[in-house]
């Protein structure tokens, strides 16, 4: 089994974090109030007092923004006397407004210009673009490790396959239950993926809190601070939702199932099916890596060749092909393979299903290509 690099980890964080930084900055531009002032209808109405420069980190993301402290007369207690004690969003107002009465409207705590004005298109695009990118990139990268064979079919990589568990050997166990199962996605995180992600994240929030905790009391960089701190302490927590593993019982999720009847396979609007123990003679486990990349299949094969008849909606996964780093490997021979790569936690929720419900119809191989040099 081939591990991800602990520096690029870390880069791929350290990418994210920034990423997620310059998405907070551009809202947070976006949110200053530009445009057509209002001038009819009720408003609040605040007198500035005094005004500071803070950063270069705060509620408004990165950079250098004037924040007032404000007077604010509610349009409610116009007949009364009462004041309230506020202070402004980043730039909405600066020290030029100090000593003059502006129509203000709230915005959380603060209080922004009582403008005519929306999110501007260009604060929103990158956050919607970067949540779309990385859906688009996750599904090409996925569905380019496993493609069905060109009609040309091309010259395959030549492999050297190692058994590691052989069939047979094993007798299946008795009185199981008619409902044991497994069901597992295609890209289930291991326990250790799981912690390491956490890890970062918790340094992330421990410097934060540092930062937070040593600067002024109220001030807009001890709140911004404490709050990316407490996402970040928090992250066991919210990042368990974000796993594949809550996605399993979900009617959109990739699942594969392991259970006393059989397996059973589903991909939404493409492949689907459920196949019995009765007609599978082998589930085959084949790990192949390069050293650089590690690929993971699962391939089964049926007892007769009557079975591709009883189950016709098999044909588009008849002899699929894989690719490792675009590498065309062998098609499984006289078998079916599942049409997806699977992760290594996903490969050891199935190993353990298959070794608890049927160890006598599970193999397993890791295979090398010979033209790899293996590390």
């Amino acid at each position: 089994m081939t591990r991800r690099s602990p520096w690029k980890v870390a880069g791929v964080a350290v990418g994210v974090l920034v990423y997620a930084l310059i998405c907070w900055t551009l809202i947070g531009r976006g949110m200053v109030s530009h445009g057509e002032e209002e001038t009819g209808g009720s408003a609040d109405m605040a007198t500035v007092k005094t005004c500071e420069e803070i950063g270069p980190l705060s509620i408004a993301g990165i950079g250098y923004y004037w924040v007032c402290d404000i007077e604010v007369r509610p349009y409610s207690s116009r007949s009364s006397e009462k004041v309230v004690a506020a202070r402004s969003f980043p730039d909405e107002l600066t020290p030029a407004d100090i000593g003059k009465s502006v129509r203000v409207k709230e915005l959380g705590r603060y209080y922004a210009r009582d403008f005519k004005s929306d999110l501007p298109w260009w604060s929103v695009v990158p956050p919607v673009v970067g949540v779309v990118g990385l859906g688009l990139f996750a599904h090409w990268r996925r569905n380019k490790r496993f493609r069905k064979p060109v009609d040309e079919q091309p010259a395959a990589t030549p492999l050297s396959l190692s058994s590691v568990r052989p069939l047979g050997g094993v007798a299946a166990p008795e009185g199981l239950p008619v409902t044991a199962s497994r069901t597992v996605t295609p890209n289930d995180w291991s326990s250790a993926k799981f912690w390491r992600i956490c890890g970062l994240l918790f340094v992330v929030a421990v410097i934060s809190g540092i930062v937070g905790f040593t600067a002024g009391r109220g001030t807009e960089l001890r709140e911004a601070t404490l709050t990316i701190a407490a996402i970040g302490v928090l992250s066991p927590a919210w990042l368990w939702f974000c796993t594949p593993a809550r996605w399993k019982k979900a009617n959109w999720c990739t699942t594969f199932t392991v259970s006393v009847e059989g397996i059973r396979w589903f991909r939404r609007d493409k492949a689907t099916f459920e196949v019995g123990w009765e007609d599978l003679r082998e589930l085959r486990l084949t790990t192949v890596t390069d050293g650089r990349r590690t690929l993971r299949m699962i391939d089964f094969f049926p007892f007769d060749e009557d079975f591709a008849k009883r189950h016709r909606t098999l044909k588009g996964l008849w002899e699929i092909g894989a690719n490792l780093d675009g590498r065309p490997l062998p098609p499984v021979v006289n078998g079916y393979r599942i049409p997806e790569a699977f992760s290594d936690a996903a490969f050891a929720e199935i190993r353990a299903a298959m070794t608890m419900i049927r160890p006598d119809r599970l193999s397993e191989y890791r295979g090398i290509p010979q033209n790899a040099v293996a590390s």
